[in-house]
């Protein structure tokens, strides 16, 4: 078994396994500090990249990343253009992510923000 990622004790255990992979996903790209806060998991190299929220009871976790969603084709239920909404962290591109499958496709996406940043 993998061992769990920094600020796991904010992490639902219904999400564990889901998150674990999403971390991974985030941290392989080279250098990044993972900074579990109050509300939230950030994710920084020289700024913010992406910003991780837990949604326990619907078994889901919200990425935002530092994205501009106009560069990405929104899918209705898996990514939302958050600006000029208010939420939590840092990141113009939302990503829901309740399966392996959603992580699948989330990977390019990921890959962009690090690649940006």
């Amino acid at each position: 078994m993998t061992p769990l990622p920094a600020g796991v004790g904010l992490v639902p255990e219904c999400l564990r396994d889901l998150y674990a992979e999403l971390d991974e996903a985030l941290t392989a790209w080279g250098e990044v500090e993972v900074a579990p806060l109050r509300h939230y998991i950030a994710y920084q190299r020289l700024v913010n990249i992406a910003s991780v929220i837990f949604r326990p009871k619907h078994e889901a976790i919200l990425a935002y990343l530092r994205l501009d969603p106009d560069t990405v084709e929104l899918e209705e239920g898996f990514t939302r253009d958050m600006r000029g909404i208010g939420h939590l962290g840092t990141g113009d591109l939302e990503m829901r992510l309740a399966s392996a499958a959603d992580l699948e496709k989330a990977a390019p996406l990921i890959r962009r923000t690090f690649e940006a940043a």
